[in-house]
């Protein structure tokens, strides 16, 4: 099994890509030092709860987020929350919806 420190770096790392943000915004955004981040994406130094949820504010993520080692692990609900996140309302609506769509489709043909 791979060791938390380096899931938690690889899932900061992932997080911060996605949203275009560079290390020193990630800093900026956190309260942390851009050296503190570079450690955590490193996998070279753990956080304390309180620098956990800071990245967890300042990434829009549960907390739960950083732990898992593959995506698809994550339960569908954090996974949706991580789709949605970011999006306008009226995207969010628009998503929501054609989820539903989706799914009664889906029912009627199984």
């Amino acid at each position: 099994m791979k060791d938390i420190r380096y899931i938690i770096a690889d899932n900061v790392r992932l997080c911060r890509k996605r949203q275009n943000l560079t290390q020193a915004e990630l800093a900026e955004r956190a309260d942390l030092s851009l050296d503190s981040i570079k450690r955590i994406e490193s996998g070279k130094k753990t956080m304390s709860l309180e620098n956990f949820l800071r990245l967890s504010d300042a990434l829009q993520v549960p907390l739960s987020f950083f732990l898992y080692d593959q995506e698809d692990m994550m339960p569908e609900a954090e996974r949706i929350h991580c789709i949605l996140k970011g999006k306008s309302e009226r995207q969010k609506e628009y998503l929501l919806h054609m989820l539903q769509e989706m799914t009664e489709g889906m029912d009627k043909l199984l």
